[in-house]
């Protein structure tokens, strides 16, 4: 008897100080088998660890009892229980296929300062013969000195959390602080609740798109899961994400819900989703496991759960703070460009262009008509020179309803650059009007597609040295692409300009294809209302 009591007392592990428990009890009453099945918060069975039986016979059976049966009666009625035969008593649920014979049984509860813990479930004496009163008070004793035990290994397991916990709390908000990359910060959340929590693997979820994606991960099996998307059949953190509660589980490798919570690459039994944020709020979810077998997640890992969660929300947080502080400086800083020009260049160019045209007037009395058409040449390169700075203006200042669109401008630019490559030279473009502006974004899509379609054309097809690509917004916006190459064949059929017409149809608009003004090259001309027609 003072040995085992000595075997249990020994170490402070709280898993370890469990089993050695049921191997104490095992020895101690000579049984074959022996098992602990340890209560969760609702009253049942939420973890049983076993002695006796190869891993082979575990896996053979299944499911662990959750407290039906024999196993059940001590949990409704916690006194010592010994019978000679499990089969025959009338309180039996039977024994599940797979299952070793067991006759003889012994079971005694196990308290814990003063709250229900367990109970101690013995079969099959050794000897063939019934367990003894003997038996009974020996386990009984056994039981009430590896209560003191198991009390001390939790009070140690919990001072070594809380302890990890605000190590890992303090690095984590001093990263924070220090405005580290939101992705280094979930990634260190994940570890430190990996460790923090005793688990296997941790997760971080957060939506992208019509799905959640995992943005970081920590532990042995994690390697790869790193921008997976969530499996439609992992609906934990489905679950926890849309209804921002915490879902706490001891047996996730059971369920659907969890069986392919971590990539199907980890057999998870105990399993915690808690959400990043507030429910309506949420953006996000932290998912941590154990191996299936393992401890349930006390109360006190939860609670450092939900704090790392909240700090994993605050990095999210925080990162969108950020990006909405460097476009807001983008804004500002191109709002004052926009003032600048207005306020500068633009008066100063109307300056230059009345001076010109004064000189014009002047040489035009003196009879000096070739001076006079060079000012008046200058005088509208000046006019053209404030047109384009207006529209500049235009362009850099973002539209009232929306200012994070991407501008016409700005994506038709995009796709002029990207012609490039293909043609072998740049084209040339220049815009007329409020194009930002004016162009709504329906129609804006149809006038990229058409640039997009116009350019290749003219690469596959012109043999062409050079194009001038100008779109102007007025009461229609009007794309112009004119190249300098061989001109269209009249035989021959183009797809491409035949999506060009019906994107034209479908805003009442139309398109024109011919030779370019004096005859050399192609102008595709596509027209259409900014206004849509009744």
């Amino acid at each position: 008897m003072l040995e085992a009591v000595l075997a249990v007392g020994r170490g402070l592990e709280l898993e370890t100080t469990l089993q050695r428990l049921v191997q104490a009890a095992a020895d101690l009453a000579g049984a074959r088998y022996a098992a602990l099945g340890i209560l969760d918060a609702a009253g049942r069975i939420g973890q049983f660890l076993t002695v006796g039986m190869s891993p082979h016979e575990v896996r053979a059976i299944g499911h662990y009892p959750t407290g039906h049966g024999i196993l059940g009666e001590l949990i409704r009625h916690p006194a010592p229980l010994r019978l000679s035969d499990l089969a025959r008593d009338p309180r039996s649920a039977g024994i599940p296929a797979g299952h070793p014979p067991m006759h003889t049984f012994l079971g005694v509860p196990l308290r814990v300062h003063g709250t229900p813990f367990g109970n101690l479930y013995l079969t099959e004496k050794r000897d063939g013969g019934d367990f003894t009163a003997e038996d009974q008070r020996r386990i009984e004793a056994l039981a009430a000195a590896a209560s003191v035990a198991v009390e001390n290994a939790r009070l140690y397991d919990d001072a070594r959390l809380r302890e990890r916990w605000a190590v890992a709390s303090e690095e984590i908000s001093r990263r924070l602080l220090a405005g580290d990359a939101p992705d280094e910060v979930l990634g260190l959340v994940a570890a430190h609740a990996t460790h923090v929590a005793g688990a296997d693997v941790a997760t971080i979820v957060v939506p992208d798109g019509d799905g959640l994606v995992v943005r970081a991960a920590f532990g042995s099996d994690a390697g790869g899961l790193v921008g997976a998307t969530v499996p439609d059949e992992s609906a934990y953190a489905t679950e926890v994400y849309e209804s921002g509660q915490p879902i706490v589980t001891v047996d996730a490798a059971r369920d659907p819900r969890g069986a392919t919570a971590f990539g199907g690459r980890l057999r998870v039994g105990p399993l915690a989703a808690l959400p990043l944020g507030e429910p309506g709020r949420t953006r996000g979810v932290l998912s941590v496991g154990r191996r299936d077998g393992a401890l349930a997640f006390p109360e006190v890992v939860v609670d450092a759960l939900r704090g790392f969660a909240s700090q994993a929300a605050v990095a999210l947080e925080l990162a969108e703070r950020r990006r909405d502080a460097e476009r807001l400086a983008v804004v500002r800083d191109r709002d004052r460009i926009a003032r600048d020009l207005h306020d500068l260049a633009i008066q100063r160019l109307y300056a230059t262009g009345l001076g010109l045209q004064g000189v014009a007037r002047r040489l035009e009395r003196r009879d000096a008509a070739e001076e006079a058409g060079r000012v008046a040449s200058a005088v509208d390169d000046v006019d053209e020179t404030i047109s384009l700075i207006r529209t500049t203006i235009r362009g850099l200042q973002p539209p009232a309803d929306d200012a994070r669109r991407v501008g016409v401008r700005s994506r038709v630019i995009a796709e002029v650059e990207a012609a490039t490559r293909t043609l072998g030279f740049p084209p040339a473009l220049r815009f007329e009007g409020a194009v930002d502006a004016l162009v709504p974004p329906g129609t804006a899509d149809h006038l990229v597609a058409v640039v997009r379609e116009s350019l290749s054309n003219v690469a596959r097809h012109a043999r062409a040295r050079g194009v001038d690509v100008v779109l102007t917004a007025t009461d229609d916006v009007v794309l112009s692409v004119a190249d300098d190459g061989v001109g269209m064949p009249g035989d021959v059929t183009l797809s491409g300009l035949a999506n060009l017409r019906r994107r034209a149809d479908e805003l009442g608009g139309t398109l024109t294809v011919g030779p370019c003004p004096g005859g050399v090259g192609t102008l595709v001309r596509w027209q259409v209302p900014l206004v849509s027609p009744a």
